[in-house]
């Protein structure tokens, strides 16, 4: 690197453009993950950060730009370039980069992995896989570098060892539940308007990454930073245009992905392209992009923010382009060149990411329970609310009073402000009901559709409404649950104190369960010590394990039988959630969660289990 002063400044002005697709990144990925997760997203991305810069500026530096071992290995003592200002900047700049590749992993193994699990994978690549390989390439006595090995700025050091290491990890811990169930299923993203600001932060900060690699400020600076930018914008426009052929719509997260695979593309051979090239090869890295996209979900592999396709195949891409742009070598020569490091780099990536996941797993799981991914990880991980679990919280608690005479206040600017005002609306609507109308309709309504001994809806009411809950789905798109649940224990009770403590044992049971659901919803008496409850137009799978979860804890606690004998019992609950999507009979359904609950049987009892 160069001692003058202006390049000093700009290589440190290009650290700091850089860092900032770290909150660039941050936004993109919690913007294009469900509302439920997306603090645990943004909160793993700052981790990251922290893990991977502290990682290479103590270890890193030193195994990446240290003396050179056969090629193979680099090492300096610790610190060694702290005494010179161009050592400094050189380190912190491309401290930079290292967090850059670590934080590409985050985005695709969102939504289902625990938070320890992912600082364990931060550590994986900042000490295992990162320096090591990029010795190779950067450092100029590694043995790729020697080779003639072209990556400029890091399409394979950075963007494809992020790439290697999160399909790595995908395939260990697996794809999110419900995501290929009857199909593909599109999960709702909380906040594409964040996406789009991300994906502009990490463009900025690529000037910087592409830039500030040329490690002075020339004429070639400026034309690398305007390769950037076309080979971005070639990207994006390429997505727009595909997918308003092919679907009629302007998609928006495959115009920013699009972006996104373009600077990837373009970060290999920004120094070596003239502006006509850099068209092509952002058109390269879309295309790349979009194959590696349709062959994750041909083979039901999971990637949340589609990162795989993005960083992996777009850099393999814009990799092998590379041959096509160096003069006084033949393109069969560098092709080859450039192909054997993608095949070590990636090999390193893959291999070493995938066996020590695999063991770690299987001492410590990597995934959270299916309880917590259903719950959100921004609960279940952090303790962290949102407005909208505020307001089904509220809501939840008003059902269990069935007291509906307040009001529900929410923060007025929020996103749940308006959901809470119509609801109010609703419930003072429902206030204003007669007293006397309700007692009456209720009266003749039990008589002829309720169990005597408990109260609860009989088998055929339960069946009824679960058919015209069906059928109101195809007018009204909403997500339905319906609950099997069975009394673990209740024919010892009912055989050794008898069928008296039997009937007060399922009179409480029934009371219970009546007690932790809404007003709206229909528990039923499905027969003996079996019953059922339909919830109707929930907010989310996440309410439905709540009400699962009450139930549980309500029926385990003791019942008071005659002579002050106490009854303990519990509940295994199968979980079925349906909605529109779903063509499923009632018999279906009912078959489903009847399996589910006996599942719950065999684990152990007392849990629930989704179907």
């Amino acid at each position: 690197m160069s001692d003058q002063p202006i390049d000093i400044l700009w290589v440190l002005f290009s650290a700091v453009l850089v860092a900032m697709m770290q909150p660039g990144f941050t936004a993109l990925e919690a913007g294009a993950t469900r509302t439920k997760n997306s603090i645990s997203t943004a909160i793993k991305n700052v981790s990251d950060f922290l893990i991977a810069f502290m990682i290479f500026i103590v270890f890193g530096v030193s195994i990446m730009l240290g003396t050179s071992h056969d090629g193979l290995f680099g090492w300096s003592p610790v610190f060694f370039y702290q005494y010179t200002l161009s050592d400094l900047v050189l380190t912190l700049f491309h401290a930079m980069f290292a967090s850059t590749a670590v934080t590409i992993i985050s985005g695709a193994i969102a939504e289902r992995t625990k938070f320890s699990s992912y600082l364990l994978i931060a550590v994986i690549v900042s000490m295992f896989i990162y320096p090591i390989q990029a010795h190779w390439i950067w450092n100029g006595d590694g043995w790729l570098a020697q080779m003639g090995f072209i990556d400029f700025a890091g399409s394979t050091v950075v963007h494809s060892v992020g790439g290697w290491a999160a399909l790595a990890a995908i395939l260990v811990i697996g794809p999110r539940i419900g995501r290929f169930e009857d199909g593909v299923i599109n999960f709702e993203q909380s906040n594409l308007a964040y996406s789009a600001l991300g994906v502009f932060l990490i463009w900025l900060g690529w000037i910087g990454f592409n830039g500030g690699s040329v490690l002075e400020l020339n004429q070639q600076t400026g034309l690398v930073v305007l390769n950037t930018m076309i080979a971005g914008s070639i990207g994006g426009l390429t997505g727009l245009i595909i997918n308003r052929i092919t679907t009629g719509y302007y998609q928006v997260f495959d115009i920013i992905n699009g972006v996104l695979a373009g600077l990837v593309a373009i970060t290999a051979s920004a120094h070596l392209a003239s502006p006509i090239s850099a068209i092509f090869i952002g058109l390269l890295g879309y295309v790349a992009y979009h194959l590696g996209k349709v062959l994750l979900i041909k083979l039901k592999i999971d990637d949340a923010l589609e990162a795989v396709p993005v960083h992996l195949f777009a850099g393999i891409a814009g990799t092998l382009a590379v041959a096509a742009l160096v003069e006084n070598v033949s393109f069969y020569d560098q092709f080859k060149v450039q192909a054997i490091g993608i095949l070590t780099v990636g090999f390193l990536s893959f291999s070493v990411t995938f066996l020590l996941l695999k063991l770690i797993n299987h001492f410590h799981t990597l995934r959270v329970s299916e309880a917590a991914e259903i719950l959100g990880l921004n609960m279940s991980e952090h303790q962290s609310s949102t407005s909208m679990y505020d307001l089904a919280k509220a809501m939840n608690t008003q059902a269990q009073e069935q007291d509906f005479s307040k009001k529900i206040m929410v923060e007025p600017h929020s996103d749940a402000s308006l959901i809470a005002t119509y609801y109010n609306h609703v419930t003072q609507a429902f206030n204003q009901l007669s007293a006397e109308k309700e007692a009456l309709i209720e009266e003749t309504f039990h008589m002829a559709n309720y169990d005597q001994l408990t109260g609860l809806a009989k088998r055929r009411l339960l069946v009824n409404e679960l058919s015209r809950s069906l059928e109101r789905l195809n007018r009204q798109p909403q997500i339905n649950a319906l609950l099997f649940i069975d009394l673990d224990g209740f024919k010892m009770i009912n055989d050794e104190y008898g069928h008296d403590a039997g009937d007060i044992l399922l009179k409480e049971a029934a009371m219970r369960i009546q007690s932790s659901v809404r007003k709206t919803d229909l528990p039923a008496r499905f027969g003996g010590d079996e019953f059922v409850v339909l919830l109707e137009n929930i907010q989310n799978e996440s309410f439905a394990a709540e009400v699962a979860d009450k139930i549980i804890h309500a029926v385990k606690q003791p019942i008071m039988l005659p002579n002050e004998v106490e009854g303990f019992v519990n509940a295994s609950i199968g979980l079925k959630i349906f909605d529109n999507e779903i063509k499923l009979s009632v018999d279906d359904i009912l078959n489903q969660a009847d399996k589910a609950m006996y599942v719950a049987k065999r684990r152990g009892k007392g849990q629930w289990v989704l179907a």
